[in-house]
């Protein structure tokens, strides 16, 4: 007897839909491939079987279900086979030489999946831990990654909410029922609603309706705005309370993006998140330092740790380019966008081919040192959703070749001038990226060897890039995995452990480079770096990063009195900098596309946009973009006012 644990709303015929689904399943398989169970886990539909070799012996039956269904499903054991987790690891240990560094077997028995870290995973390509031979032998499913050299508490964080076991089961068997159930209207009509990042950079966050469904996209936070009604996303428009979302979407882990999130969760949200597996790691560090900064600042906490926690349990990680549904109506595919690790462009097909929404989010349409450029070649494209920070026709950037150079240009002169150069950067995307053109030139000897200080959460977020090297550059991650000879981890790098040793690296003699959070000078340690350099003539601030209207980091370049009033972290008081160090701002190390990126990747679309949906710039660049796709492409472009609502199809 196959048990079927479909569970149904009995008044919407999901019921029929559910039996339709498990009864095809059936009839495609043999009776030795011992079915004891079918269920919605989320996005997925899992088969639970007695006899995994039947699976592997005829793995051709899952990809013609399918393409037969068009749903995503996997084939997992049933709990009564699966070895427990002490055999496995004996099982495991006793099979895999040692000489691969195995750090971590972490068992989640919600996934029936095994995570194995290892400093050399080349080496665990054996019979015995092939997928296919590990399923048969042990009833779990097992997946292989590097394991990076630094550890991260953030990824400890998300382990350790992983392990809520009956609390996810729920929550994906909940959510795979309000996805799988029958559609209740035919028509498909999709409406775009403006909640955040209209005419302004931040606060990102955008509401997708259809008959069937309601989805965010993103659901971030306004940094430099003080006002709670300019801070924070108009969830006070939507049409439904939190209860009603059924999905939301999140294009990458900054906080303008992110940031909240888990305020969703502190009121009664309890559906799924969709996102990068990297991205979970870096929000949960973003967020979780966001909570310290506001403690440390004395301002109402917007959400606590469990809040977090929560956030965890709920998210479903997905890779690039796996197409999902995540409603009755809608399909979600992840694709690179460039920006930093793990973001995402968001594509959504809404109905039987109805109409087809790109959300670029933030998105860099050009190759870096850290990154592959983003994607662009979709089957179909109605909508364009795009970002324009450097919306304007004189945001063009240098050649990344000539950037490099001012930029390294930048730091010799400081350097022998005998100067520091504080760079303030973002922790995650920035940060990396200028720590990759330092290592490359002093490497080459076209940059002179100084201490090169990291500090803030650069550790943490560093160590999270570490972790999934295949989100990387294709020659960042061989160099990472293959050779052994990490950028990240050269000579000339020292990752500052203590506040207690700023004042010590403020006052050491000759010239040192000084890379911390945050990139606007908002908070964290580049605070008290700018505090302590800025007096000092033969000092530099040195920019590399977009700086938002109203941040510190803006005031600073817009001044004309080369002043600033700022909240000293070491007395805790307002207090008016003179700024004679030099300031300097080098563009073209900006993870967003600049003008001229902006209308390529439209010219690789116009052929299947019918509009472009101009946001996340400021109010000027978000109007002259739009007018320029209209003249340029011939397309209809327009810059979406915060509150209005789109019809799209």
């Amino acid at each position: 007897m196959v048990r079927i644990m479909l569970r149904y709303h009995h008044n919407s015929g999901t019921k029929k839909g559910g039996w339709s689904i498990a009864a095809k399943i059936l009839e495609s398989l043999q009776p030795e491939a011992s079915v004891s169970r079918i269920e919605y886990e989320g996005p997925r539909i899992a088969i639970y079987t007695t006899n995994p070799r039947y699976f592997v012996d005829n793995s051709n039956v899952i990809g013609e279900l399918v393409v037969t269904l068009r749903k995503r499903i996997i084939v997992k054991a049933a709990e009564s086979i699966r070895k427990s987790p002490e055999d496995v690891r004996g099982y495991i240990l006793d099979s895999a030489p040692k000489e691969a560094g195995i750090t971590r077997l972490f068992f989640d028995e919600v996934l029936g999946e095994v995570i194995m870290e290892a400093t050399k995973p080349k080496l665990l390509h054996i019979p015995e831990l092939t997928e296919q031979e590990f399923f048969i032998r042990t009833g779990w499913r097992l997946k292989m990654r590097h394991s990076p050299p630094l550890s991260s508490s953030a990824i400890e964080q998300v382990y350790y909410a992983l392990r809520s076991k009956n609390e996810r089961i729920e929550f994906l068997r909940a959510s795979g029922e309000r996805i799988f159930r029958e559609r209740l209207y035919p028509r498909s009509e999709v409406t775009f609603t403006v909640l955040g990042a209209a005419k302004e950079v931040g606060r990102s966050c955008f509401l997708v309706s259809t008959p069937e469904s309601r989805m965010l996209l993103d659901c971030g936070i306004h940094p430099g705005a003080k006002d709670p009604v300019d801070a924070y996303p108009r969830l006070d428009w939507l049409d439904t309370l939190v209860e009603g979302i059924d999905a939301v979407v999140i294009s990458h882990a900054h906080l303008d993006h992110v940031g909240f999130l888990p305020v969703l969760f502190k009121y009664g949200y309890g559906g799924p998140v969709y996102m990068t597996e990297p991205t979970l790691a870096l929000s949960v560090l973003l967020l979780t330092d966001a909570i310290k900064v506001a403690q440390a600042e004395g301002r109402t906490l917007l959400y606590d740790n469990n809040d977090i926690r929560r956030m965890i349990m709920h998210s479903i990680t997905l890779p690039y380019n796996m197409v999902t549904d995540i409603t009755p109506d809608t399909k979600l595919t992840l694709y690179n966008a460039g920006h930093i690790l793990g973001s995402a462009v968001v594509h959504l097909h809404v109905g039987e081919g109805a109409h087809n929404v790109i959300y670029t989010g933030d998105f860099k349409f050009d190759n870096t040192l850290l990154l592959r450029a983003a994607h662009y070649n979709f089957i179909r494209a109605e909508t364009l959703v795009m970002e324009s920070t450097y919306g304007s026709h004189s945001d063009v950037m240098p050649p990344r070749n000539e950037t490099e150079e001012m930029f390294v240009s930048s730091l010799r002169d400081t350097i022998e001038e005998g100067g520091k150069t504080l760079i303030p950067v973002p922790a995650v995307g920035r940060a990396q990226e200028i720590m990759l053109v330092i290592n490359k030139y002093m490497r080459s000897g076209e940059l002179p060897e100084v201490p090169v200080y990291v500090e803030g959460m650069l550790k943490e977020a560093t160590a999270i890039h570490l972790a999934y090297p295949e989100f990387l550059s294709i020659q960042l991650k061989r160099q990472i995995m293959e050779s052994g000879d990490n950028p990240f981890m050269a000579e000339w790098y020292t990752i500052v452990d203590h506040p207690g040793r700023r004042a010590e690296i403020v006052d050491e003699p000759g010239p040192s480079i000084i890379i911390a959070t945050s990139g606007m000078l908002e908070g964290g340690p580049s605070v008290q770096y700018f505090v302590e350099l800025a007096e000092e003539p033969k000092n530099k601030i040195l920019f590399v990063s977009y700086q938002v209207s109203g941040t510190t980091g803006r005031r600073i370049l817009d001044s004309q009195t080369r002043e600033v009033s700022i909240l000293d972290p070491g007395t805790g008081k307002m207090r008016v900098i003179k700024i004679n160090a030099k300031t300097e701002r080098i563009e073209g190390f900006s993870g967003h596309s600049d003008f001229n990126q902006l209308g390529r990747y439209i010219a690789r679309l116009r052929q299947k946009l019918h509009r472009v949906l101009i946001v996340h710039g400021e109010r000027r660049k978000t109007e002259e973009f739009s007018k320029y796709v209209q003249q340029r492409f011939r397309v209809p472009a327009y810059a979406p006012s915060l509150l209005e609502a789109i019809r799209l199809y």
